[in-house]
């Protein structure tokens, strides 16, 4: 890796900063932190240079080989006070894919997340994990078997800057403080965000929040497979195609994907396959091709005006 660099940008007309090929800076980000001169190229100060983004991605993640199966769901049931929210659901995650768990609010999604990491328990199925039955383990022992979890109303830490909040997770399996403000850099440099070290969450935006949170899910050591809960909601669409880009990036890094989405349009070309839940049932599974000329599907999820 090579040694920290300083960064440059220009201001044209004192209104945006210009980019150079690694980092965007924001316009208030450069008022505070740059020594600036109109139309120059402006030196950031010392103390706010940073690491090259001169890293490699096996340097990001460490996945061990997994099985052929990584996570299978095999005839999982689940009701609350006599109503049923999933019946017989049977679906499976291979090793470095992403996977599409669509349909409309309401239909199951959730709560088949919260099966998978052991917030509830199934009525009936089995959940395995490289063919291992994890079902009745709690929630820590399947953390420490590789599942994280991004919820869809959770992530950081609002006080805390996105440096600290990666700091956080990665003392509880870190103990040298250099190692871990080491890997803090690594994770925000390779993706290009080392530019929000310092910055507050309650002042990211929100896509730039969605990645520190997911991030901050992947300082997890052991981690095999991710769990993204709704994670464009409320994003404008340059956000959304910009955090797909990312979630792309860790799957070609070989992390497996469950990716929850009622929204067909915002994730269908980053899966590799999908399975669309109607009323607590598989009602389709297969590449998003075939889901695009189902007619159930289409019926019921995508619309009857919906066309190719």
């Amino acid at each position: 890796m090579k040694n920290k660099i300083t960064i440059q940008a220009k201001i044209f007309n004192d209104k945006e900063i210009g980019k150079n090929d690694i980092y965007v800076l924001k316009k208030d980000f450069a008022k505070k932190n740059f020594l600036k001169t109109q139309d120059e190229v402006l030196i950031l100060k010392k103390k706010y240079q940073i690491i090259s983004n001169n890293i490699k991605s096996d340097n990001i993640l460490t996945l061990k080989e997994n099985k052929k199966n990584l996570l299978k769901i095999n005839k999982v049931s689940k009701s609350f006070n006599g109503r049923p929210i999933l019946k017989n659901i049977s679906l499976i995650i291979e090793p470095g894919n992403i996977v599409g768990l669509l349909g409309p609010n309401g239909s199951g999604k959730t709560t088949l997340f919260n099966l998978i990491i052991g917030k509830i328990l199934p009525d009936q199925g089995n959940i395995f994990l490289n063919e291992e039955i994890i079902q009745n383990l709690p929630i820590h022992e399947r953390s420490l078997r590789g599942i994280s979890l991004l919820e869809q109303h959770k992530g950081l830490f609002g006080n805390m800057t996105a440096g600290e909040n990666l700091y956080a997770i990665l003392e509880l399996h870190i103990k040298d403080k250099e190692k871990i403000n080491q890997r803090v850099d690594e994770l925000l440099s390779y993706f290009d965000l080392a530019y929000l070290k310092d910055t507050k969450a309650n002042y990211l935006s929100g896509g730039e929040y969605k990645k520190v949170s997911i991030l901050q899910r992947i300082c997890n050591p052991k981690i095999s497979i991710l769990l993204l809960d709704e994670p464009c909601a409320a994003l404008d669409p340059l956000s959304i195609n910009s955090l797909k880009e990312f979630i792309v990036e860790l799957k070609n890094m070989g992390l497996s994907i469950l990716i929850t989405d009622h929204n067909y349009w915002a994730i269908e070309n980053i899966l590799d396959k999908a399975y669309l839940i109607k009323d607590g049932k598989i009602l389709v599974e297969g590449t998003t091709e075939k889901i695009s000329k189902d007619k159930d599907a289409i019926k019921y999820y995508l619309g009857g005006n919906f066309r190719l």
